[in-house]
């Protein structure tokens, strides 16, 4: 009877850690780079990246970070591939996972080092820094979970880990926590030259999407665009990569709110 009892003990403890260990990390980074993206895929980041490109020279923006209302919109996604479409141009770009909560970069490509690592003092921005395998784009991923990613966040360190990387390429993308409930995105934004706040279609609440964008525009940011996820133009589309991953659509950009 222990022992049965020590089963199933057992068993419910490996049954919730398999829970929490799935609901950390976004379940797939679909990249344009991947040999069976749908065209349509692939060109909707083509058109974001021109859009983001023509605003940024306009505003001379460089450090550019991405945020949602809450999770699970799909800012990851877009952060990764909008740094691939910009690399596809031949810009020279730098994806940052600044998600010190949940990174989830990682997904894409495996390094042993990352940005805490690198905040620490423990390697060089350089040691960090890796080549994608399939793209010319740079990342630098999030690291080890620290206990402190909000003081990580705001230290001077960080805000010479953004100098450092603004002078070096010609995009820095930093994929960063949602900004409702987290003071990390009104901490960054203080480095940051613009903000794109990603949205998803038929989910997120428009008070949220306006609570968001205050709160960016508080940290003294200003968002230079939207991105609507999962937005269905066409309901005759059969492509279940479609359905599953959305099409992505700018708007919002200039001073027009």
């Amino acid at each position: 009877m222990s022992s049965n009892k020590t089963k199933r003990q057992h068993s419910k403890h490996h049954s919730s850690k398999k829970k929490r260990s799935g609901s950390s990390t976004i379940k797939e980074i679909y990249s344009i780079v991947n040999p069976n993206a749908p065209t349509y895929y692939v060109e909707s980041f083509k058109m974001v990246a021109s859009n983001i490109e023509f605003i940024a020279v306009a505003q001379e923006c460089k450090s550019i970070l991405v945020s949602s209302t809450v999770q699970d919109e799909g800012k990851t996604n877009l952060s990764v591939n909008l740094s691939m479409a910009l690399a596809g141009y031949g810009k020279r770009v730098c994806l940052v996972d600044c998600d010190l909560r949940l990174p989830s970069v990682h997904r894409l490509q495996r390094s042993p080092f990352g940005l805490t690592h690198v905040l620490k003092g423990e390697v060089s921005l350089d040691e960090a820094i890796i080549k994608h395998k399939d793209s010319d784009l740079n990342i630098l991923l999030g690291g080890v979970i620290p206990p402190n990613p909000t003081e990580l966040l705001a230290s001077v360190k960080m805000q010479k880990v953004v100098e450092a990387l603004a002078a070096r390429y010609d995009y820095v993308i930093y994929d960063t926590p949602p900004c409702l409930g987290i003071s990390d995105v009104s901490v960054l934004g203080r480095y940051m030259d613009g903000a794109i706040l990603v949205i998803r279609h038929d989910s997120t609440d428009k008070r949220m999407v306006e609570r968001a964008k205050a709160n960016i525009e508080n940290a003294g940011l200003k968002v230079i665009g939207a991105i609507l996820m999962e937005y269905k133009a066409d309901s005759d589309v059969s492509n279940s990569y479609y359905y599953k991953y959305g099409g992505y659509y700018y708007g919002g950009y200039g001073d027009d709110d």
